[in-house]
């Protein structure tokens, strides 16, 4: 059998500290993400809406 690698203490808290942030991140990412593709219909409907409303007041 080859020679094992031997880590550390520190050197795991550092790579779980690396690996916390990577996941934080593409938790942020997901919100994000999420956050446009709700805002968008909504804002585009609301949009809508309120053309149609002003356009049926002045409408004679």
């Amino acid at each position: 059998m080859g020679p094992q690698a031997v880590i550390t203490a520190a050197q795991r808290k550092e790579l779980q500290k690396a690996l916390k942030r990577q996941l934080v991140s593409r938790i942020s990412l997901l919100k994000i993400v999420s956050a446009w593709i709700i805002t968008l219909p909504v804002s585009a409907f609301l949009a809508a809406l309120f053309y149609f409303v002003l356009r049926g007041m002045m409408l004679p």
